[in-house]
């Protein structure tokens, strides 16, 4: 591993000088097929990745005071059981459910190193094998609060999921992608599912205020504040606060109506707590048709356009790898792109105001403004990786830029890769393994977790403890086996393959939420 000095001084050397915002990735600079580095820093033109903002607060608190008016908090939402519904009738449905413990083979969609959290999600309500709900976006409290941790005195997790419905008619509380989110109490690992929705002007009665449910992927999302981040993969952002959650009027796991109807009640889906959006940032140049796909745009990212795919923040304050002093500074919102097979995806990082300063242009918490345009600190392309599912940056002492990705290599183990701005390393795993002409058919890559990971998340203290956690999740699902025995099976099955060993007639979860030490050397020395 190099010394922190020759980071420093090799990121300090290697500031590029493309006029670019996305291009072929960096060539060897000496020519001899050397590759080059892993990131490098774009230059940004005018506007560049600029957003505008929307404030929906005047409708959300319109919502509130008429509509929605039993505020609830996070301490109600994660910690108080309800054995019925909104009628009095008994229904299990509704109660907090349970991470528990990942057993036998789930145990491959954790990370083959010291864990510092390893959970699986409820059985009972079929959290942990449903192929309907896709778990995607993951924040925690910890990131969210600069001084202990917590957020209403309360240790909690953030994840996003999004609604597949292939084949069924897609309507109502049955839209494909439709948004949820999930907040799980990490001191008794107990969870309940909200609805995120959109206030709008009027109700079913076409009488004062309602609201509707949002669609997306929920491949991305931040916790600061109340505030909650989640990617709008082609729009932008959209914005939920917390600190507004509801109960609504009418809910149970047989209702399927949402927003507020004639009668003036109002449900969601049958879940019983809503968070509304208050703020969308969008982008003013559109995402070509497809482009935020696998192949982006004729196999390379769009020019201008950004695809928001995942989310992470960033709290190393004013130190950059191009000669930062190490001071205090702004915290970063930062984004990063998803193509399953284009090189260069972006990862661009957006100033964030202070939670506590009011005055700040755009609003303590929010994205700061100049010229009514959000402010972008900087941009990167990520030129020797495919299929990023999931990042995030710190700057060092040495004022030395960090990056670590999750690459999603599906039931095979997946990548995690810590790099920084200058690194030509040729030994990068930016691939998932391929079968070649040794004995056994493999060529392994993998290092990490099998399952698909998502997000990547940093928690620093719980209260008084410093704990220096890095939290991330996975999604798959194994599908029942319905094949031939494996000894007929005439190609060999993959040994790295999780669910290659699954004989069995259900499904078999690598549906995880994990957590490792973020300075493990066994964590950062992977590449």
């Amino acid at each position: 591993m190099r010394t922190l000095r020759g980071l420093r001084a090799l990121a300090l050397s290697l500031l590029p000088a493309a006029a670019l915002l996305t291009g072929p990735p960096a060539a060897a600079a000496d020519g001899t097929g050397t590759p080059g580095p892993a990131v490098r820093r774009l230059p940004l033109a005018d506007g560049a990745f600029g957003l505008t903002v929307t404030d929906h607060r005047a409708a959300a608190d319109e919502l509130i005071r008429t509509r929605l008016t039993r505020r609830a908090g996070l301490a109600e939402v994660v910690g108080t059981e309800l054995a019925a519904d909104s009628r009095g009738r008994p229904d299990p449905w509704l109660g907090l459910r349970r991470m528990r413990a990942c057993a036998g083979r789930e145990n491959l969609a954790l990370p083959p190193v010291g864990r510092r959290a390893a959970w699986c999600w409820d059985a009972a309500h079929g959290d942990d094998t449903t192929m309907e709900w896709l778990p995607q976006g993951m924040s925690t409290t910890g990131m969210a609060d600069a001084g202990d941790g917590a957020i209403q005195n309360r240790f909690a997790i953030a994840v996003a999921w999004h609604y597949e419905n292939p084949g069924r008619s897609a309507a109502g509380c049955r839209t494909h992608n439709l948004l949820r989110l999930t907040l799980i109490d990490h001191t008794t690992r107990r969870y309940r599912h909200v609805l995120l929705v959109e206030p709008t002007a009027k109700g079913e009665a076409g009488q004062g205020p309602g609201f509707r449910f949002v669609t997306g992927h929920g491949g991305g999302v931040v916790w600061y504040g109340n505030h909650l981040y989640v990617t709008d993969t082609v729009n932008g952002l959209r914005v939920f606060d917390l600190g507004r959650m509801a109960k609504v009027d009418t809910y149970g796991s047989g209702v399927t109506t949402y927003g507020v109807g004639a009668d003036g009640r109002s449900s969601a889906c049958g879940y019983p707590y809503v968070v509304p959006q208050t703020h969308t940032y969008r982008q003013s140049v559109p995402v070509p048709a497809g482009g935020c796909g696998a192949r982006g745009v004729g196999g390379r990212p769009a020019a201008r356009a950004l695809c928001f795919s995942w989310l992470s923040l960033d709290r190393t304050g004013a130190r950059t790898a191009a000669g930062g002093t190490g001071g205090p500074g702004p915290y970063r919102l930062v984004v990063g792109e998803w193509y399953g097979a284009a090189r260069g995806a972006r990862v661009v990082r957006y100033r964030l105001n202070p939670i506590g300063a009011p005055a700040a242009p755009g609003g303590p918490g929010l994205l700061a403004l100049s010229g009514g345009r959000t402010v972008v600190e900087d941009a990167y392309s990520a030129d020797r990786y495919t299929g990023l599912q999931g990042g995030m940056t710190w700057t060092d002492a040495g004022g030395v830029l960090n990056f670590a990705f999750h690459k999603g290599c599906e039931t095979l183990p997946n990548i995690f890769s810590r790099t920084w701005l200058g690194d030509t390393r040729p030994t990068l795993t930016t691939t998932c393994q391929t079968r070649d002409r040794s004995p056994d058919g493999i060529l392994p890559r993998g290092n990490w977790a099998a399952g698909t990971v998502q997000a990547l998340s940093h928690w620093p203290r719980r209260g008084a403890l410093p704990v220096d956690e890095l939290w991330g999740l996975t999604e798959k699902v194994c599908p029942p086996w319905s094949g031939t025995r494996p000894d007929a099976v005439r190609t060999p099955l993959d040994p790295r393959d999780a669910c290659a060993g699954h004989f069995r007639s259900g499904p078999l979860s690598l549906r995880t939420v994990f957590a490792v030490g973020f300075s493990d050397p066994r964590v950062q020395g992977l590449h």
